[in-house]
């Protein structure tokens, strides 16, 4: 019997080797890593199932193996690709992770080739949880560690690819456009017209948004010739058609774009893609609506792709089309109608959600689960516009608090998002969308007479992006380095989740299991955020307070400081300005919009000397018509004056205030400075004690570019004002280089320049010139200025650049903000040297004699003017030099006093003699 009992041991003990191979005996590493293939390709095995024959595989290499190698780390990669795929992308990353590590050591049988898999799959799963910076960050890694090995190529030109769309869905347009032009280099190296293909796509759709519409046709129509040529990748080639059809409709080639759309729809219909088919249609009848006014016929187009969304069971998609549907009710005026759509497509998305009623919306929490927010975003958007268009219909005052009510929604939504966006927030993409959003909810106000309110939508509708720069600069110095990693991974364990909670019906067993998950990893994250508040006061207030500066704290603040706000916003069809003082707050509506002839006369006459001087009587008219409309209403009574512009930045001290008296400048009855916003003004960017006081830096000659002309005396000037400071240090001539600036600048309290610049209307990047070479505004945005509190900026243009609704002029001004300067003065437009280092010098002598930035500027300029040579009355010389955020003196003790001393004896003097000077009647300047 022990004989039979042994025998029958020994049999299943041989039967378990062959069925249990991996517990049983070693194998090679050629064998896991066919193993793994294997697993990988089958298309049968669930998700779990094959995470677990993994999960094996690796135990059994562990067991048998002494060191981790290649065919290890492809274990992990692949049991991190399944958990992505099960829609586990926290899992996903720890696994992959592992590989990298695994790879990245320096042991036998490691294989540097693959971390290319691994890195791509690491900026993949990060984009999905909404990291751009991460998923940056490995897209490059993957390109970087796979261009060495030809075989890993194909990876390569999928990294640059998603890394160029990526940029382009977070509004960075130019660097989309620059990496897919590295990637179309790497293409034609290898003659790999098929990896070129979808670059050129890519590059072409971000091209159309910077405006370059011919470079942007050729390189589709080129990726279109190369995809039709080869004959596969109908994917790709139904989506280079819809690229190329929203080209052709932004160019008003409006036929010849529905052509390719039909193109794209015929394609997509022949590979059974039946989403991408619904989409098409939505396109399609987007362009019969906008583009063609038809209606009834995008409504038809949507009633297809509704049909269509739902077999395919995509709520966002659903959604879009209903929401696209509600639109061609409201531009029938049929706003009842359009609100039930609109409601009907909160109520498909997977938000569970159901209530149908038009005063009920999503709330704060559901909001936190949504997937897609540029779909939500756009519905309630459209619902809160079709409420205002009822109200001015029906004249029903609780239509009023229902839109406001759901603007607040919206403008809700647009914060979560930004917050789910991490340290990429509030992109120029949604400044622009969210600007008609701000413009109506401030007309609700205006209907409600609720200014406070009022006050919340304009900063809301302003240099949101900016504030979000300042306050990732100031945040990450507030803050250990053990909870920034702590708060990351809460974070990406909220993401993950609702992620894999969205990915789940109702009905399904694990439903309920990963809601809980959910709400416990939320609030978990949630209470570490609060927990942050006051462990770290500074940073909560930064990175998570989205709150706008109070109007209460506001008004106090202005009364302080004896000043007045004015906040334009340009709505379109009105212009809204909002005047807050200690004793008046005022909310009025300007609806001749003809302000924008005048403003842009006023500009070009002024910024050019010979023609304000030939046509002054032109820009008196101008600029009088500008006060009447802008200034005069408001009744301001203070002498000092805020002002955050919105469209178009025209320097008020230049307006005049009597047609009959032509130097009734306002800057001989008020003192102006500009601000971004509020909000951006109260950052409380408290500088650190810098080693030095004062740098100064003047390049005199351009000997490497004789395009641009010398600066003489600039060299003198500087020498001038440093001497009224203890310390200083000044780069001039061949010294005043591009590294020199670069790597100095943030050392010091006060930042001086006079250098060329150049800037425009247009989408190209504002430069700064230098000895050497270029500083570019990208250069000095990623300087952090911790010591620094006022850069003077006495070069062309230096306040000037491309206009982005929502968020102001991007000029250099700016960028020197955006590094956390709270003050900068800058130029307008270009003005004769001499004449800047004259208004520059006096400038330091006021600001070191004590009195406020604005005041210290205007002075400075009424003293030009007092000098007796009435040329210098012209706008031209005095006006383009403004002053822009914090207006407070700068610190004495740092300045010296002799030098400065004598100087404002001087100016004193020029002072007196003002009226004597005056006295003379104006007189015609036509030479």
């Amino acid at each position: 019997m022990l004989n039979l009992c042994a025998r029958i041991a020994v049999l299943l003990s041989a039967m378990s080797a062959l069925t249990m191979p991996l517990k049983a005996q070693c194998i090679t590493d050629t064998e896991i890593i066919a193993r793994v293939a294997a697993i990988n390709s089958n298309t049968t095995d669930s998700y779990a199932k094959k995470i677990r024959q993994l999960k094996e595989l690796q135990a059994a290499f562990l067991k048998c193996h002494p060191t981790k190698n290649n065919a290890y780390a492809q274990i992990l990669h692949r049991i991190g690709d399944q958990y992505s795929k099960a829609d586990d992308v926290e899992r996903a990353i720890f696994y992959t992770r592992e590989a990298v590590q695994v790879n990245q050591g320096n042991g036998p049988g490691l294989q540097k080739s693959f971390l290319t898999h691994s890195y791509f799959n690491l900026g993949v799963f990060y984009k999905r949880l909404q990291l751009p910076a991460e998923s940056h960050r490995y897209f490059g890694l993957c390109i970087r560690s796979g261009i060495p090995f030809p075989e890993k190529h194909f990876i390569v030109f999928m990294a640059y690819a998603q890394d160029a769309f990526e940029y382009f869905q977070t509004g960075d347009y130019q660097k989309s456009t620059e990496v897919a032009a590295e990637g179309l280099l790497l293409a034609e190296r290898d003659q790999n017209e098929l990896a070129a293909a979808p670059l050129l796509a890519q590059k072409a759709q971000s091209e159309a948004e910077l405006d370059n519409f011919e470079e942007a046709e050729a390189d589709v129509q080129r990726a279109i010739f190369l995809l039709e040529k080869a004959g596969t990748n109908a994917d790709q080639l139904a989506t280079s058609y819809s690229i190329y059809a929203n080209l052709l409709y932004e160019k008003k080639r409006v036929t010849e774009s529905l052509s390719y759309y039909h193109k794209a729809f015929e394609l997509n219909k022949a590979t059974g893609l039946l989403q991408q088919c619904s989409r098409d249609l939505l396109d399609i009848g987007s362009v019969y609506l906008n583009g063609l006014n038809q209606g009834n016929k995008a409504l038809c187009y949507y009633n297809e792709g509704i049909k269509l969304a739902l077999i395919t069971g995509e709520p966002y998609q659903l959604a879009g089309l209903y929401m696209n549907s509600g639109v061609v009710y409201w531009k029938n005026k049929d706003f009842r109608n359009a609100l039930k759509y609109y409601q009907k497509a909160l109520n498909v998305l997977p938000l569970n959600f159901t209530d149908t009623a038009i005063k009920s919306n999503l709330s704060v929490d559901m909001l936190k689960l949504v997937a897609n927010d540029y779909v939500v975003y756009n519905i309630l958007a459209n619902k809160g516009s079709a409420l205002l268009a009822l109200y001015h219909s029906k004249k029903d005052r609780m239509l009023l608090q229902l839109a406001l009510n759901t603007y607040e929604i919206a403008d809700k939504s647009v914060d979560i998002m930004r917050w789910k966006q991490s340290g990429e927030q509030s992109r120029l993409y949604w400044r622009q969308k969210t600007k008609q959003l701000y413009g109506e909810a401030i007309e609700v106000c205006y209907q409600l007479g609720n200014t406070e309110k009022a006050y919340y939508f304009f900063e809301k509708s302003r240099a949101v992006l900016l504030g979000d720069q300042l306050n990732a600069i100031i945040a990450s110095h507030h803050i250990s380095g053990r909870d920034q990693m702590a708060e990351k991974q809460l974070r990406t364990r909220t993401v993950a989740l609702s992620q894999k909670l969205l990915s789940l019906a109702k009905t399904d067993k694990n439903y309920n299991v990963f809601n809980r998950q959910w709400h416990d990893a939320q609030s978990r994250w949630e209470d570490f955020i609060k927990s942050l508040e006051s462990k770290y006061p500074v940073y909560y207030q930064y990175k998570y307070d989205n709150s706008v500066y109070s109007y209460t704290k506001a008004i106090r603040k202005l009364s302080a400081d004896k000043q007045s706000l004015i906040e334009y916003f340009n709505g379109g069809s009105a212009v809204y300005i909002l005047s807050l003082s200690a004793d008046r707050q005022e909310l009025a509506k300007l609806k001749d919009t003809a302000y924008r002839a005048n403003a842009r006369e006023m500009l070009a006459l002024c910024s050019d000397k010979s023609l304000l001087n030939q046509n002054y009587d032109r820009y008196c008219k101008a600029a009088n018509l500008l006060y009447q409309q802008l200034f005069k209403p408001l009744r301001i009574a203070g002498e000092r004056v805020i002002v955050s512009p919105d469209d178009l930045f025209i320097p008020f001290e230049a307006l005049i205030s009597n047609s009959r008296r032509q130097t009734s400048f306002l800057a001989k009855q008020y003192t102006f400075s500009y601000v971004h916003s509020m909000n951006v003004l109260m950052k409380n960017l408290s500088s650190e004690a810098g080693k030095h006081t004062f740098f100064g830096i003047a390049p005199e000659r351009y000997n490497n570019n004789p395009a641009l002309s010398p600066l003489p005396g600039s060299a003198e000037s500087l020498q001038k004002i440093a001497a009224g400071f203890t310390s200083s240090s000044l780069l001039t001539g061949s010294g005043a280089t591009r590294g020199q600036f670069l790597s100095n600048a943030a050392h010091y309290n006060i930042v001086q320049i006079y250098a060329h610049a150049d800037a425009g209307l247009t989408k190209k990047e504002p430069v700064l010139y230098l000895a050497d070479s270029a500083v570019y505004l990208s250069d000095i945005q990623k300087i952090t200025f911790s010591n620094t509190d006022l850069a003077v900026l006495s070069a062309c243009n230096t306040g000037v650049g491309h206009h982005a609704e929502g968020e102001g002029i991007f000029s250099l001004a700016r960028a020197f903000t955006v590094g956390g300067v709270p003050a900068t003065v800058t130029n307008l437009w270009q003005v004769d040297h001499q004449i800047t280092y004259q208004i520059t010098e006096m400038f330091y002598a006021y600001l070191q004699a004590g009195l406020p930035k604005d005041v210290a500027l205007n002075r400075a300029k009424l003293d030009l003017m007092a000098q007796g040579d009435h040329i210098y009355d012209l706008p031209y010389f005095w006006a383009a030099t403004v002053v822009i955020g914090n207006t407070d003196g700068i610190d004495r003790q740092s300045a010296g006093s002799l030098p400065m001393a004598a100087l404002i004896a001087a100016i004193l003097l020029f002072s007196a003699l003002y009226f004597f000077f005056r006295s003379s009647p104006f007189f015609n300047r036509k030479k």
